[in-house]
């Protein structure tokens, strides 16, 4: 079977958006399947497109993440490609290269969320920007014959908003991207989790405000304030250092000792803290679940997917203040056996369903049914 993979980050880099292209690449690989790689495709918006964006901006808005230009020119060489090499079938993660995309062969598209989603939830764009990527987005999965998301969340937003038939809408969460060779084959919880202070909270994130960093810090510094030793160390973005919070990486995982400076805070952590204004499925508590570590967030957009509450992590309302956290974090400090097995069933998701192994496994099989579909529609 012939993969034609369509790139949006380079898929040769484990470093660049989390892996994501890089993991889908080795998935189809690793499922022994034919593939052709096309893409990245660098952002070419014309002239009248760059002054609208710099006008948006003048209003703190965003305009077209993806030009329309762009999409006709990755478009056009997706046609070509598709004529010329005849793949069985099409995997991308963005919609451009679909929009004018006419040659035939099905596609397969994944997105952890939509426009639509982003700006329900957490607005940035402005309403002429919103309606040509929704518009983008809807052309791309009329041109799919599945959308994998990674969230309930998402899925329903897909169904009600977007009118995507519900077979056609593949749901699984987002899955650790650690190298296999870095996650331990078994974990002791008592050795390595022992509930002694001082606390160790972990918070994965580049966007300071996005991420919650400004409610982690506050978090840790209540809870030692109320007598409970605990410590914060924020990897991947910068700030204020003090007694309680400490800032290190980013690290990359393409480089072995930053790999495993980066994999020792998942180790070390009693638990990762994702206080999200908004997210639609971050890969942290996949990585943090590999080491028996639970997250604790809140239910925005797709969190309730990734993280399961009791079973790998705690999920507290929506936008819940420092509060919240502290209370629940409190709450495991007093109760250790359910801290313990909180960890243990964190692990045991990890096994279940954050991993590559599984979510390669079934992508190959959502490829190998499109393209059987496809053919049966041709006989």
């Amino acid at each position: 079977m012939k993969v034609l993979f369509i790139s949006y980050h380079d898929p040769y880099n484990l470093d660049q958006a989390s892996g994501s292209d890089y993991n889908y690449l080795q998935a189809v690989k690793n499922n022994g399947l034919d593939v052709e790689v096309i893409g990245p495709f660098i952002s070419s918006p014309i002239w009248f497109e760059r002054i609208f964006s710099r006008l948006y901006q003048r209003n703190g808005k965003r305009y077209l993440k993806h030009s329309i230009t762009t999409a006709w020119l990755a478009s056009k060489a997706v046609n070509e490609a598709v004529e010329q090499w005849n793949p069985d079938v099409l995997f991308t993660h963005y919609p451009s290269p679909l929009i004018f995309y006419h040659a035939g062969a099905p596609c397969v598209y994944r997105t952890d969320s939509t426009f639509y989603g982003v700006e329900r939830d957490y607005p940035r764009y402005g309403k002429l920007a919103l309606s040509l990527e929704m518009a983008q987005e809807k052309r791309a999965f009329q041109h799919s014959a599945r959308v994998i998301t990674h969230s309930d969340w998402s899925g329903q937003i897909l169904s009600d908003y977007y009118k995507v038939p519900k077979d056609h809408i593949i749901i699984y969460p987002e899955p650790s991207t650690l190298p296999d060779h870095v996650v331990p084959k078994e974990i002791n919880i008592l050795d390595w989790k022992t509930l002694k202070q001082p606390l160790r909270l972990l918070l994965v994130g580049r966007d300071y405000r996005r991420k919650g960093i400004d409610i982690a810090i506050e978090v840790v510094h209540r809870l030692n304030s109320m007598g409970v030793q605990a410590e914060l160390t924020v990897c991947g973005a910068h700030g204020q250092a003090d007694e309680f919070v400490k800032f290190v990486g980013p690290f990359k995982k393409s480089i072995p000792e930053q790999l495993d400076q980066y994999v020792d805070l998942y180790r070390r952590a009693h638990l990762l803290i994702h206080p999200a204004l908004f997210d639609a499925g971050p890969i942290a508590p996949g990585e943090a679940a590999s080491f028996g570590t639970p997250t604790i967030t809140n239910d925005v957009g797709g969190m309730s997917t990734t993280v399961i509450d009791g079973i790998s992590g705690i999920v507290l309302p929506k936008w819940s203040p420092a509060d919240g956290y502290v209370n629940a974090i409190i709450e495991l400090v007093k109760n250790p056996e359910k801290y313990y097995g909180l960890c243990q069933k964190t692990r045991d998701r990890y096994e279940r369903e954050l991993n590559w192994r599984v979510v390669e496994k079934r992508f190959g099989e959502i490829l190998h049914q499109v393209v059987q579909e496809h053919q049966s529609m041709k006989a």
